[in-house]
């Protein structure tokens, strides 16, 4: 009995110092992406990144890679269009408004690289907006990337911040990205997000390195 009770003693101290753990969902497990859409992000004579439409087993993923000099520039153009996409007050808008000051958090926390003749001065956030039946999250990472004939892979990505926001938000938020990246196909590429469709054997192809 006394040896029962030292284990269940030895049981909660851990508990207590590790703290609660958390069921793992797939939102983050990019080894198994497949790629649907592609498209670049240019704006004012320059390539800023890529935003891209994935499945993610169950889930659908919009996943925007900024890859600039710029990049302050770039999250405050993402700003001004969450401001346009939600301009009355509601959930909605404070779900944006939240999810802008995360991003600008996670902008700010990236490091400048050092300056230097030759130096790639280009800073990368990852941005995913994952739905899947059950969950909805944005994700915010910092990426290594590096360059391949099918665009940037993405090699490893250091985790800064998650939001679980409300599925409504999350929902039309990746409607609005698809319809100002991809204006000319934007309803079929809707399609696509539908977590609940399934994802044909000739639809898109192998996602990126995770």
């Amino acid at each position: 009995m006394r040896i029962q009770t030292m284990g269940l003693v030895l049981l909660l101290a851990i508990s207590f110092l590790v703290g609660p753990v958390h069921a793992a969902d797939g939102t983050t497990d990019r080894s198994q992406d497949r790629l649907l859409r592609r498209t670049t992000i240019e704006s004012r004579g320059g390539r800023h990144g890529e935003v891209r439409i994935l499945a993610r087993g169950p889930a659908r993923v919009v996943q925007t890679v900024l890859y600039s000099k710029l990049l302050r520039r770039v999250v405050a153009e993402v700003r001004d269009r969450e401001r346009a996409g939600w301009p009355t007050e509601g959930p909605g808008r404070e779900a944006s408004e939240r999810y802008v000051s995360a991003l600008e958090r996670a902008e700010s926390s990236i490091p400048r690289p050092r300056a230097g003749e030759g130096a790639d001065r280009r800073r990368a956030l990852l941005i995913e907006f994952v739905l899947d039946p059950s969950t909805q999250a944005v994700l915010l990472s910092e990426p290594r990337l590096e360059d391949s004939p099918d665009g940037l892979a993405i090699v490893d990505a250091r985790p800064i911040e998650r939001l679980d926001l409300p599925r409504e938000f999350v929902a039309q938020d990746m409607r609005l990205i698809v319809e100002a990246h991809f204006p000319s196909e934007a309803e079929r590429v809707e399609q696509l997000l539908d977590p609940e469709r399934p994802v044909s054997a000739d639809e898109g192809e192998p996602g990126q390195r995770p």
